[in-house]
């Protein structure tokens, strides 16, 4: 009864709140965060109830329910003021750094092309009160390293790392040395299945709008991230619940976690895709359900990682 009562009122506590898009006042940061600490409080209690990561979702500044995801892998490991990098931040708005630099005083470098990601974050009182590095720049595997190193030496190192820039993701990550880092955030794609480690060829000018006028071919498979940051010594513990953003620790914390490691051999119900973002031809909404998506992507090149070798999407379906 105890347990059911209090996943009725975490639940209702995260959404209690519409996402912090466009409220930058001191009056709507303060109400906002108000009502995060009620959720994330609320989640805290419920902890013991978690069967999967996602569980611990909220939703605050990230676009699905990082925040709270984050915040419980920070609580779980002992990082009580992070050095976050984050490669595709946006303009700081919707980002999956912004609440643990609101909420947790952490560091963070955020790296993101968008014109306005300098104004909206220097605009803030966290940009004085607390670390917050924002740079310009279009993130390729060359640019990375070297933000890397920045952010390194600007925050004393770094402890957590989230990339979502919808394109090269998979060849930007395989060019950093992810020595010293305990948690990496990373998004994935969840149309290119659950069997195959697979990429969009490395294209270090990627345009996902460019690429296919759907805009749905970009990024790496969830199997290619896992392949990639076992390699790095973290292991997969999880996505959101959406299915687009996986998470990885370093090994020696698995101990800590009350609920179970995914199975690697499961990975299907990570990649169960609900999202309609399809684009048609001209670059409208299109609402296509995941049958037709699968039918006008079936001819796309993709690198299989293992191998490095060309393959389809086609190949992907199974």
């Amino acid at each position: 009864m105890k347990d059911s009562i209090l996943s009725s009122l975490l639940g209702r506590l995260k959404i209690l709140f519409s996402p912090a898009r466009s409220k930058n006042s001191k009056e709507d940061l303060a109400e906002i965060i108000r009502q995060a600490s009620a959720a994330i409080n609320a989640s805290k209690a419920a902890r013991n109830t978690y069967k999967n990561l996602w569980d611990a979702e909220v939703r605050v500044f990230s676009q699905w329910g990082e925040d709270g995801i984050l915040d419980y892998l920070f609580d779980v490991i002992g990082i009580a003021k992070p050095k976050i990098i984050e490669f595709g931040a946006g303009n700081f708005i919707e980002c999956n750094s912004r609440f643990a630099a609101e909420y947790r005083n952490a560091s963070t470098y955020v790296v993101d092309m968008r014109e306005d990601l300098l104004r909206n974050v220097k605009s803030l009182d966290i940009y004085w009160r607390n670390s917050i590095f924002p740079v310009q720049d279009f993130i390729t595997p060359d640019t990375a390293r070297k933000h890397l190193q920045n952010a390194k030496d600007l925050m004393g190192g770094v402890d957590t790392l989230s990339i979502d820039i919808d394109g090269n993701d998979y060849w930007v990550l395989d060019g950093l040395d992810l020595s010293g880092i305990d948690i990496v955030v990373c998004e994935y794609n969840p149309l290119y299945g659950s069997k195959i480690a697979c990429s969009v060829p490395r294209d270090d000018n990627y345009d996902r709008t460019k690429a296919h006028w759907s805009y749905l071919h970009y990024g790496m498979s969830l199997r290619a991230a896992i392949f990639l940051m076992t390699n790095h010594g973290l292991v997969f513990i999880g996505t959101n619940r959406a299915g687009n953003n996986a998470f990885f620790v370093q090994e020696k914390y698995i101990e800590l976690f009350n609920f179970k490691i995914p199975d690697l051999n499961e990975l299907e119900i990570f990649v169960d895709w609900r999202v309609r973002e399809s684009r048609d031809e001209v670059g409208i909404l299109s609402y296509l359900p995941k049958k037709s998506i699968k039918e006008i992507l079936f001819d796309l090149e993709l690198i299989e990682i293992t191998k490095k070798t060309k393959i389809r999407f086609s190949d992907t379906i199974c």
